[in-house]
């Protein structure tokens, strides 16, 4: 384990401030990787926080959109999975988490955010589901 308990390569958000230029715009650590654009695909930046909806234009452009569903993958269940969750549920939207799509820190804590968090809030369903029912 590093620092704080936690696991080699983690980094918790407020050892992160420590650098202030960890998440200066046009940094290598602020880019989407390309390979995971599509042509059509929309980025929404965010400059603060753990939630992609506060203080961007996300859910109006989901709106404009015509959205009503969000789907949440990815790191982490710590905190990325549960933050957007909640405000997208608070905005109105369906969430589906896709459970085999996401990891945290230690696998018995991301586990129980699943089964007790997202839960409560989301649908929770594996890739191969998600895949069937968009085909």
């Amino acid at each position: 384990m590093g620092a704080c308990g936690q696991a080699p390569g983690f980094v918790l958000p407020s050892a992160d401030v420590k650098d202030p230029a960890h998440i200066l715009e046009g940094t290598p650590a602020t880019e989407v990787l390309p390979e995971l654009l599509g042509p059509g695909d929309l980025e929404s930046r965010r400059h603060h926080g753990f939630s992609p909806f506060t203080g961007t234009s996300l859910d109006m452009t989901l709106r404009s959109l015509g959205v009503s569903a969000v789907v949440a993958l990815g790191v982490s269940l710590d905190l990325g999975i549960p933050g957007p969750a909640l405000e997208a549920v608070n905005l109105g939207y369906r969430v589906n988490v896709v459970t085999d799509a996401v990891a945290g820190v230690r696998e018995e804590y991301a586990q129980a955010v699943l089964r007790y968090t997202i839960g409560l809030l989301a649908t929770r369903t594996a890739t191969a589901e998600l895949i069937k029912a968009w085909t």
